[in-house]
């Protein structure tokens, strides 16, 4: 599965996912000389706008923050993301602008939910991905799960990692949430799918081939 990046809107970048229709284009900047338009009673040097070159809409930002849309969008949770951690994602997006932190604690728990999921108790996080690690996975997604739960940890404890200082690095939480979701879930659901796809004949041979295997092992292991 090819992975889809998103930049999020920042201000005075000349290109980002737009706010409106989520597609990565050219932006367009200008500022806003008469306040008054939009009913806003602030200097016009602090009022800027950005126009989608994909889209045609505009988006408002007061004091380098961006305002209208309302809610600092972010890339769409893996359609395969359990529901109730579906929701905790969205919940944090909406929350992301307003206390990167509390984003963050969003997600962590989103991430606790998740590896309950997949083979953990859904209770103590380290302690579940050291149970998913034991069954099998790549370094890359172990590592992504561990900044999930370091990252998620200074958001819920203050912590050496300054999150408010720094949105950025939870804005990268939730690209690693569908990354974790497509390992662990997507990828697996994708194989069994196709595996299931095979002919009964084919399937039955290797069954018989595996069980010789497991066979063969175990009379090692008692001599």
């Amino acid at each position: 599965m090819t992975k889809i990046m998103y930049y999020p809107p920042e201000y005075e970048k000349d290109e980002f996912n737009c706010a409106h229709c989520r597609v990565f284009a050219h932006q367009a900047w200008g500022d806003i000389l008469c306040s008054r338009l939009l009913g806003l009673c602030l200097p016009s040097d602090l009022l800027a706008v950005s126009k989608c070159e994909h889209c045609g809409r505009w988006s408002i930002w007061i004091e380098e923050s961006l305002v209208y849309p309302a809610q600092i969008i972010v890339e769409d949770p893996n359609d395969d993301m359990p529901d109730e951690v579906k929701k905790l994602y969205r919940e944090s997006a909406q929350v992301l602008s307003a206390s990167p932190r509390a984003a963050a604690a969003l997600l962590r728990l989103g991430l606790q939910i998740l590896l309950g999921v997949v083979g953990g108790d859904g209770k103590n996080i380290n302690d579940d991905i050291k149970k998913i690690v034991a069954l099998g996975i790549e370094p890359e997604t172990q590592r992504a799960l561990d900044i999930l739960r370091v990252f998620g940890n200074n958001g819920a404890h203050p912590g050496e990692i300054k999150l408010d200082e720094d949105p950025g690095l939870v804005h990268q939480m939730y690209g690693l949430m569908n990354y974790v979701t497509d390992r662990l879930i997507t990828q697996k659901n994708q194989i069994n799918e196709l595996f299931e796809s095979l002919p009964e004949g084919v399937k039955d041979q290797i069954e018989s081939r595996d069980s010789k295997n497991k066979n063969k092992n175990k009379n090692k292991n008692k001599n």
